[in-house]
């Protein structure tokens, strides 16, 4: 380029540049980039959709036309079971994502609240159906499967990578502990009932009184985990920055409670299939609500467990 001049202001003389520079910094990074919130809504969303598991989401419409057009008790509940699947792993993404938005407090009371909306829809679902007997099995059928299945293939999952698992007892102990109370507490008013003189209404009463205790001692521990042992619970591994929030709270509120509608939807035409499945094909319900109904409402948790566990995060997965 032909040379450039300048003024020199203390000697009163033009000084003659012979090269010229341009500097042009390719360095994008440093200045960052905007997103608008729609194009941060879609990642979310795809984040949320787009996971291995979602495939079995086809079987959400194939489940209420199964119903609508009668394909027999088999294909519904078949149908059915393999939607809620899926449903149960969105709503416990969208859960997050809403949970993100608000304090540690209010986002883990939401997580222990709609993390189980799955069974409560089926157990609503099922009482209004009068089948009493299956929400009693699949109530203990969860809690054993937590108990048992669950926490034995995260124990095989973390022996596969390393030989010793690491975890704070004092955390799993009081979760463990909850849990087998609660088992204790749902076989007590049976034992009851067996005793000679005891009549029905007393039945009814003693696990009145039971259901108040159980839920004073899921407030008490939701407080114990929540804030005052906060630190139990962790995992021992925090990261340093916040995740980026990318889900708005209406978006996450519409994704719930769309997920939660067809999670009802669902559920219904299940509870509704189960007597007709039962004397069609002769499958004991106590089979259905001790095995099948636990896995349909946390299938999704228990996976998520288990990988956790083979990552070395036992605390996270126990």
């Amino acid at each position: 380029r032909a040379p450039t001049q300048a003024f020199n202001p203390k000697r009163g003389a033009v000084r003659r540049d012979s090269t010229f520079k341009l500097v042009v910094s390719n360095d994008l990074t440093a200045v960052p980039q905007q997103r608008s919130w729609a194009s941060k809504q879609v990642e979310g969303l795809k984040d949320i959709i787009i996971q291995p598991i979602n495939i079995l989401l086809v079987f959400v419409p194939l489940g209420i036309c199964s119903a609508k057009m009668e394909w027999g008790p088999l294909s519904t509940f078949s149908c059915n079971f393999m939607a809620i699947v899926p449903l149960a792993a969105v709503l416990g993404a969208s859960t997050e994502a809403l949970a993100a938005h608000t304090g540690q407090m209010i986002g883990g009371l939401l997580n222990a609240t709609f993390g189980n909306a799955v069974e409560m829809l089926v157990t609503v679902s099922a009482i209004r159906a009068n089948l009493v007997a299956v929400v009693q099995q699949s109530l203990i059928g969860s809690i054993l499967s937590n108990l048992l299945l669950v926490m034995g293939m995260a124990f095989i999952a973390s022996g596969m990578v390393q030989t010793t698992s690491v975890f704070n007892s004092t955390g799993a102990g009081t979760s463990m502990s909850c849990l087998v109370l609660a088992s204790l507490a749902l076989t007590l008013p049976t034992v009851f009932a067996h005793m000679p003189e005891a009549e029905t209404h007393d039945s009814a009463h003693l696990s009145r009184i039971i259901s108040v205790i159980l839920a004073f001692v899921y407030c008490a521990f939701l407080v114990f985990q929540l804030r005052t042992h906060a630190e139990l619970f962790t995992g021992g591994e925090e990261d340093d920055h916040e995740p980026e929030k990318l889900l708005s709270v209406g978006t996450s509120v519409s994704v719930l409670f769309a997920t939660t509608c067809a999670v009802a939807c669902c559920s219904e035409i299940l509870v509704d299939s189960i007597q007709g499945l039962s004397e069609t094909y002769g499958l004991p319900q106590s089979f259905i609500g001790l095995i099948l109904l636990p896995i349909v409402g946390n299938a999704a948790e228990h996976s998520t467990a288990v990988v956790a566990a083979y990552r070395g995060k036992m605390d996270l997965a126990l």
